[in-house]
């Protein structure tokens, strides 16, 4: 089972119990103690879970029933990526934006910028966006939770879809990014809306923190030749030139 199935299991698990152990999920996931205690940090980091000893509750079962959400936690190294991005929007662009709390990040961000228009997957910026943003388009097809604990819309006809659609700059994230490998996401729908982007776009802005470096997921999205720009927070220049050399433009502090 994939971690994207799993998290999205166990956020139905506790949402029916308000609270589990890392066995009892372990045992209904048919996983290891191991792989789940990963799943959990991975929620709590994304705000969905607050770790127990031994487990986990839903945060808002634990926000002594708070009617809203609690807002979504953006770690420091995600901030300064989306800082680093929103600097190339600018008034009237036409852009894509993709999926994942990175994304979520970049759309508050850019909100105000007068006169853009925006196309996207992302169920869940479109809350931010709307009030501000005159053009904007949700893209339809399937609404799936991400392991941020986000929404967006999948379409296994995603191409077809955004079929005679064009964007100047397009915005996105992934699971990880490999020098050799590309970059990788962990569902097979979200490769086949990545590999898309660049048909669409002229300019293709990957956002990657530093946590995702090295890593490579299930699906490879894109290689490296694909991709326009990577914007990260990472500093080390021996790392990054191992991307420059692939033909990368680096955005970095």
């Amino acid at each position: 089972m994939l971690q994207h199935d799993r998290l999205i299991k166990i956020q139905a698990y506790l949402k029916e119990n308000q609270a589990a152990s890392t066995k009892s999920l372990a045992e209904y996931l048919g996983v290891s103690i191991v792989t789940i205690r990963k799943d959990l940090d991975m929620m709590e980091d994304a705000g969905i879970v607050t770790r127990t000893h031994g487990g986990a509750i839903l945060v808002d079962a634990s926000a002594n029933s708070k009617p809203s959400q609690p807002p979504l936690l953006i770690p420091d190294r995600i901030d300064i990526v989306t800082d680093l991005a929103k600097d190339y929007v600018c008034p009237g662009d036409f852009i894509y934006l993709g999926s994942g709390r990175t994304c979520i990040s970049l759309a508050e961000k850019i909100k105000e910028v007068k006169g853009i228009s925006v196309i996207t997957n992302n169920v869940s910026a479109l809350s931010i966006l709307k009030p501000h943003v005159e053009n904007i388009v949700l893209l339809g097809g399937e609404i799936v939770m991400t392991p941020d604990g986000l929404f967006s819309a999948y379409d296994a006809n995603f191409s077809k879809l955004v079929s005679g659609l064009f964007v100047n700059k397009a915005f996105s994230g992934g699971v990880g990014i490999d020098s050799e490998i590309g970059l990788t996401v962990n569902n097979m729908l979200s490769a086949h809306v990545t590999r898309t982007i660049p048909q669409l776009s002229e300019e293709w802005y990957v956002m990657m923190d530093s946590s995702k470096f090295g890593i490579r997921a299930f699906y490879q999205a894109a290689e490296l030749d694909k991709i326009s720009h990577l914007v990260t927070d990472v500093t080390n220049e021996t790392e990054l030139q191992k991307f420059r050399d692939k033909g990368l433009h680096i955005i970095s502090p």
